[in-house]
């Protein structure tokens, strides 16, 4: 067949990426042609998303990738999942979007849990509780009374409300939709009775549709504007969707029992369910579902990830005064293993951390009695050797709540480039490790414009497509570094994972 090109939009965390996808009928090559800075705003005591900047960029991007490749199939947005945008009646935005990591969600779930006990919200919607969850978000705005909120028409997440700036349709994506913790888990619809007792008003929130069908075409004023062709625009899932949905796991795995770990700023351990799992179990260690493709669930515990990490980048190039290199650090880690001090990462103190994340990370290990770590090697040693145990804990875990022996890891996202970290988790778990590709979220997004398209009719389709597309780097265990790692573990829960660690 002649090749078809796709645009995939992915915004996230730090970073957006233009990718188009060349798909020749068997594999799919792509070729990153924007790449631009998510750089959230204080504005005053209040932490924005730039949206109009990201919607900017998002156009320089089509234009650049439209006029590089004549012939554009579709394009799919994927961004995170619990923000949103609030549109008044003329379908104007109301405020910039605020950004999950800003402090107003602080102690709101505590107020929420007071009027919907915290595991009856659970049995509802089937969602591990986050602080950064859309509805304490919402919730935040009903206490202070918010103009904003009384004035609105529409409720958009962050995904549709670029689409509505792009096609002007008006709806929510059912992936998106699933993570706000307002979705009833078995009708799949918004839950009136949370909205009811929370004050949230429903007429604003639109419907939900599901990912992987094409939603309309460009608005002209936008292809007038930048000089292209009126393309169609597809639906893919939201990042963390389209990521868990392009994971290359081959037929001869997929009989094993595998899980996928995610590893960019957030990171997760999941597998993949036909139906939702809501036990007391899953409940008490934190796991949760969002939904899928094709029906599908993600039965997965959410955790900090590379956010700990990048911010310490950043803080270390400030006090420097110039750039360091990835490759830089991890050299340093290496050189600095078995510093012996740890975190846990799930912490409050580093969820919004923005300044001095190195000072955080000190400050955590001089409260529960270890070693401060103060160079680059040490504070990265420290940070990765517990990322790598939170991993190992949670493995733990899902074994005991599916009743099964991992047999398998898939790791993806931009942590599957750092060799010393895929290796590490592979010996610290006992479990083979595959890794890649680091661009798994973009290529869900073009994955399921292909399905919108009829090129292919669903994701095992793709994930072979996938496979015939990427290399992926296979690591085994060492036995003798699992020995070394079920020390540090030993030790990890007894110091980083103590009782007060959560209240620093």
């Amino acid at each position: 067949m002649e090749s078809k090109n796709y645009i995939a939009i992915d915004i996230g965390a730090s970073n957006g990426r233009i990718i188009v996808g060349k798909y020749n009928g068997s594999n799919l090559d792509l070729i990153e042609t924007h790449r631009f800075k998510n750089n959230p705003v204080f504005l005053g005591d209040i932490y924005y998303w730039d949206f109009l900047n990201l919607f900017s960029e998002l156009k320089n991007g089509i234009s650049i990738a439209s006029q590089k490749y004549d012939k554009i199939s579709s394009l799919g947005i994927d961004t995170c999942g619990s923000d949103f945008g609030l549109l008044d009646k003329h379908g104007e935005l109301l405020s910039n979007p605020v950004h999950y990591r800003d402090k107003r969600t602080i102690g709101i779930s505590d107020k929420v849990f007071n009027i919907i006990p915290k595991k009856k919200l659970y049995r509802i919607t089937g969602v591990q509780s986050l602080e950064v969850c859309t509805i304490f978000q919402l919730y935040s705005l009903v206490l202070k009374k918010s103009a904003i909120l009384e004035n609105s028409r529409y409720f958009l997440q962050m995904g549709d409300l670029l689409n509505y700036f792009l096609v002007g349709k008006i709806f929510c994506e059912y992936t998106n939709a699933t993570v706000s913790q307002l979705v009833n888990l078995r009708s799949k619809k918004w839950d009136k009775a949370i909205f009811n007792k929370l004050n949230i008003p429903e007429n604003i929130f639109p419907e939900i549709i599901e990912p992987g069908v094409n939603i309309g075409k460009i608005r002209k004023n936008i292809y007038e504007e930048l000089g292209c062709k009126q393309f169609r625009v597809a639906l893919p899932a939201y990042d963390t969707s389209s990521e868990n949905a392009a994971i290359p796991i081959s037929g001869k795995d997929s009989d094993k029992c595998w899980v996928y770990l995610n590893c960019g700023t957030w990171s997760m351990v999941g597998i993949q369910t036909n139906t939702p799992i809501v036990t007391d179990e899953s409940y008490n260690n934190g796991f949760g579902n969002e939904g899928g493709l094709h029906g599908r669930f993600s039965f997965i515990k959410n955790m900090i990830g590379l956010w700990i990490i990048q911010k310490c980048r950043e803080r270390w190039i400030k006090d420097l005064g110039k750039d360091i290199l990835w490759d830089d650090i991890v050299k340093q880690t290496e050189k600095a293993r078995d510093f012996g001090s740890f975190i846990d990462i799930d912490s409050p103190v580093f969820n919004n951390e923005i300044f001095d994340m190195p000072q955080a990370i000190g400050n955590f290990c001089k409260l529960t009695g270890q070693n401060i770590p103060e160079t680059i090697g040490e504070v990265s040693s420290c940070f990765f050797e517990s990322l790598v145990l939170k991993y190992l804990y949670n493995i733990e875990i899902l074994e005991n709540l599916i009743s099964k022996k991992i047999e398998l890891l898939h790791l993806v996202g931009g942590g599957s480039r750092n060799k010393l970290l895929c290796q590490w988790i592979s010996d610290a778990t006992g479990i083979p490790l595959i890794s890649g590709p680091s661009e798994t979220t973009a290529i869900g997004n073009l994955m399921t414009q292909i399905i919108a398209d009829n090129e292919i009719s669903n994701i095992e389709e793709g994930r072979e497509i996938i496979r015939n597309s990427v290399k992926l780097k296979y690591y085994f265990t060492n036995e003798k570094e699992t020995d070394k790692w079920m020390g540090k573990y030993d030790y990890f829960k007894n110091k980083a994972l103590n009782k007060i660690s959560g209240n620093i």
